[in-house]
Parts: structure tokens; C-alpha cells; sequence
């Protein structure tokens, strides 16, 4: 039976080892890469120290360990231009509960922002609708048969039946207080949804739980005034 001896320089491998094993169980890619380029900088010191493999390990780790701290490089970019505005980060977050902020941040991309005034007309009944907008801050009223129905305000979405359905606006919806909203364009968004399924789906959700919101508020201020409930 050979003796198995165990030198403190093989310690290096045997941590290089456990930083790679660590990065499988990474579940954001950054810290996978993270990971990676420590064990594979492990290896590299043992190789260099021991003269193993030194012809065609080593050279092969180094060029992951460029590789991986080159794609480091570019997350870090893609977080710093991530970054919401701070003054409406917690608004967004809120209401794009689900996605995070570089998510938030893309479709973010596909929206323009936009001063609005009193009287400022956002959708006009049965008009086809090009954009799904969201108030940053701001009042509207909405309008169906030229009776007010309901007020939107910080938080809200408008035109997004439309937007669901792709059908015409189903209601006027007119600026009652000086705001700031973001129009996001249905084919920016489309460009953006067909990238990542989770903001698709996610969206929708967010959709569906405003309208159906909306839809409550409906029917309760019809209870209140004695009119039927469809």
C-alpha cells in the first residue's frame, strides 16, 4: 500500500477545486463568474508553484479567467446603467413587483417620459391606442360616454384593456393635474418582451391585477349609486 502524502501547497488546488464546485451552485451568473475566475486564479498559482501542467492547463486557465473576468466587466456596466431614478426607484419597484431592477430597468428603454398638463387628453374613446401609459405622478380622470367614472392617480395605468386586447380605447382619459408619465410603446415593448419571456409574463400579471383592481372600484361605486352591475 503506497503512502499518500499530502504537501500545503496542494491546498491551493484543493481550494481552487471548492471555489469552481461553489460557482455551480451560483444562481446569479455575476458570482458564478466571481467564483470562477478565484478557482481558476487557485489553479494557476498551483501550476505556477508546482510545474504541473504547465504547457497545457495553465495556458487554458488563463484564457477562462479572461474570459469570465472580461464578461464581469460587461455585468458591471449593464448594473451601473440599471440603476431606476432614484426619485421614483420605489414607485417602480412597487409596481413592477416580480421583475428586478435591471429588468425594470429595460423596459424602462421602452418607454418615453413625458411632462403632462390640465386638459392634456392621454386616451380618447374608441381611438386606436399606441401606447400603455403609467403615471409617475399626477391626476386623470376617466371618462366613458362623456360621464366621469373614475380618477387614476400616482401608480396607475392607462390604456392597458388596449394594450391586453389590442383593441381601441375603451374610455377618454384626460389630465386633471400637472404630472409625469411614462408612454410605453407597443412595439418598444414587444422588441423588450420577446428578449426575456419574464418581463412578458410578469407584465401581464401586473396588468391584469391593476385592471382588476379598477374593476372593483367600478362595481362598488355602481353598489353605491344603485346602478346594475354587468
Amino acid at each position: 500500500m503506497s503512502n499518500i502524502s499530502f504537501s500545503p501547497i496542494d491546498l491551493i488546488e484543493h481550494l481552487s477545486y471548492l471555489m469552481l464546485a461553489i460557482s455551480y451552485f451560483a444562481t446569479r451568473i455575476f458570482w458564478l463568474r466571481v467564483a470562477a475566475v478565484i478557482g481558476l486564479s487557485l489553479e494557476i498559482t498551483y501550476f505556477s508553484i508546482t510545474g504541473i501542467s504547465v504547457y497545457i492547463g495553465l495556458p487554458w486557465d488563463v484564457i477562462f479567467v479572461l474570459i469570465n473576468g472580461y464578461e464581469i466587466i460587461l455585468l458591471i456596466q449593464q448594473r451601473q446603467q440599471a440603476k431606476l431614478p432614484a426619485e421614483d426607484a420605489v414607485m417602480l419597484r412597487r409596481a413592477f413587483d416580480g421583475l428586478d431592477d435591471p429588468q425594470i430597468a429595460k423596459l424602462l428603454k421602452a418607454a418615453d417620459w413625458r411632462d403632462v398638463n390640465p386638459g392634456d387628453v392621454i386616451t380618447r374613446q374608441d381611438a386606436p391606442v399606441d401606447s400603455l401609459y403609467f403615471i409617475l405622478h399626477g391626476r386623470a380622470k376617466v371618462e366613458v360616454d362623456g360621464k366621469k367614472v373614475a380618477e387614476l392617480g400616482d401608480g396607475s395605468f392607462i390604456g392597458e384593456i388596449a394594450y391586453l386586447t389590442g383593441n381601441a380605447a375603451t374610455a377618454r382619459v384626460t389630465v386633471e393635474e400637472k404630472g409625469r408619465y411614462l408612454a410605453f410603446s407597443r412595439v418598444r415593448i414587444a422588441k423588450v418582451t420577446a428578449g426575456d419571456k419574464q418581463i412578458s409574463g410578469i407584465l401581464f400579471q401586473v396588468l391584469g391585477r391593476d385592471l382588476a383592481q379598477k374593476m372593483r372600484a367600478a362595481n362598488t361605486r355602481k353598489v353605491l349609486e344603485g346602478e346594475p352591475l354587468l
